[in-house]
């Protein structure tokens, strides 16, 4: 059983890097059975299709962020610590290699897939932007953040920008990376 789940999520770790540095389109069940050493047929054991791959990596992501959120919230963390643990994946990504985050990887062929990898997608985007609304909120009644827009505004801002220049920053390097954050930080008021 541990061997069958081991290998599952090598599929999505696979998928994943995949999907955020090529897109829907621009890799195969061929491409992971290379990196894994395993036949096609073992992934489509799995995933029978590649839209059912792609949402199951959507819904895993929205699990893992609820997460490590809930973790953060937990521990104490406050409205800064949240948002800074959103750049720290971001900018972890990209050393890794992946110029998007797993939504932004499907908007340039949106209108064309799956109609369960849309809703995955979607819940996974409205997830994020719900979250970093809430972040935006508390962080406002805590004194942490200071901005006057809404927080649904702010939020869409925030994430707009982040995936923007995440795009940015596989031509430009890191540093366009790292420049909008902190852009992003001073807009809402957040003083080191």
């Amino acid at each position: 059983m541990t061997e069958i789940n081991q290998t599952k999520q090598q599929i999505l770790h696979y998928a994943r890097h995949f999907l955020q540095c090529q897109g829907y389109n621009g890799f195969s069940y061929k491409d992971i059975s290379q990196k894994l050493g395993i036949k096609n047929a073992s992934i489509h054991h799995y995933y029978p299709k590649k839209e059912d791959l792609v949402a199951a990596l959507l819904e895993e992501s929205r699990k893992n962020l609820a997460n490590n959120i809930a973790h953060i919230v937990e521990s104490g963390g406050s409205a800064r610590e949240q948002l800074q643990y959103y750049f720290d994946c971001a900018l972890k990504e990209f050393d890794e290699g992946k110029s998007i985050c797993p939504p932004g990887s499907l908007i340039l062929d949106f209108e064309e897939l799956p109609e369960e990898v849309k809703k995955q997608n979607l819940l996974l985007l409205h997830y994020i932007l719900d979250w970093i609304s809430s972040v935006l909120e508390t962080g406002l009644e805590q004194g942490e953040f200071d901005f006057s827009d809404s927080t649904e505004a702010r939020a869409e801002l925030v994430v707009e920008t982040l995936m923007g220049a995440r795009l940015l920053s596989s031509i430009q390097g890191r540093k366009t990376l790292v420049r909008s954050i902190s852009v992003i930080k001073s807009d809402l008021g957040w003083k080191d």
